[in-house]
């Protein structure tokens, strides 16, 4: 499974965790469109470094773990 693979699966499993939050609410927080925010979601594109940085302190979740883990096999509290 590929980085970008991994990124995207993580940031669409982590936002339907919270009820009622759309790609255009965290594209707002994050300052970026939410056609942009949909293609990180779908892995049609990486985010630059600044929105990764962002995503990463959005869902309180390291850049490691957002990369590199599949956050749908753990539950949140034991990463």
């Amino acid at each position: 499974m590929s980085t970008l693979s991994i990124l995207s699966d993580n940031i669409r499993y982590l936002r339907m965790q919270i009820p009622g939050l759309t790609q255009g609410k965290i594209a707002a927080e994050l300052a970026v469109t939410r056609d942009s925010y949909a293609k990180y979601e779908i892995g049609k594109t990486a985010p630059p470094l600044d929105v990764l940085l962002a995503l990463s302190r959005y869902f309180q979740v390291s850049t490691d773990q957002l990369l590199t883990v599949d956050l749908r096999k753990y539950k949140l509290q034991e990463i």
